[in-house]
């Protein structure tokens, strides 16, 4: 059975002599990689180059700091061999994840549902997320187009009837002609 992939972050450097990454999460907050046991890296797409596929190391060593995580991977020897990876998308099967609490979701859960507003006016269906630095965003098509609806405008999830009911400010659904 292949393994559901999920975006969780980027190799954001290389982190001393010995091949050390600094990973960090896209959600600084989540415990959720704690005890993973292996990443996927996915390179980054280089302009004019066929992207890359996944993957898979199993990791050695993860210890938490400030910025996300020190992490030792197998077979990744010296500084070089870890400055390769700077840029790489991680990913992690969905199955190594712990299970969220009753009233939590993985924020790719939400993909295919409708999203509504709060009056109840359906707006389009999420198609994807995106982190845009600190902030989680909903990639919302909507009948002109895609629109970004930050996470922290969600009012409330219905997951069985498919549902995200959103804060919707003037001019969060308007999307221009182009």
């Amino acid at each position: 059975m292949q393994p559901v992939l999920l975006e969780v972050g980027r190799i954001a450097r290389a982190h001393g002599l010995r091949g050390r990454v600094l990973l960090v999460p896209y959600n600084p907050a989540s415990e959720g990689l704690d005890h993973i046991k292996a990443f996927w890296l996915k390179p980054k797409v280089i302009e004019g180059q066929a992207p890359q596929a996944a993957r898979r190391f199993a990791v050695v060593k993860a210890e938490r700091v400030n910025l996300g995580y020190l992490v030792f991977l197998h077979g990744v020897e010296g500084k070089d061999a870890a400055d390769a990876l700077r840029g790489s998308e991680v990913l992690v099967d969905r199955a190594a994840l712990p299970k969220p609490a009753d009233d939590e979701v993985y924020a790719v859960d939400l993909v295919g549902m409708q999203v509504l507003d709060e009056a109840g006016q359906a707006r389009g269906e999420v198609v994807g997320t995106e982190s845009a630095g600190p902030n989680e965003l909903l990639q919302v098509k909507v009948a002109a187009g895609e629109v970004l609806v930050p996470m922290g405008l969600i009012r409330s999830i219905d997951s069985k009837e498919r549902r995200v009911v959103v804060e919707s400010p003037e001019g969060l659904f308007d999307v221009e002609a182009g």
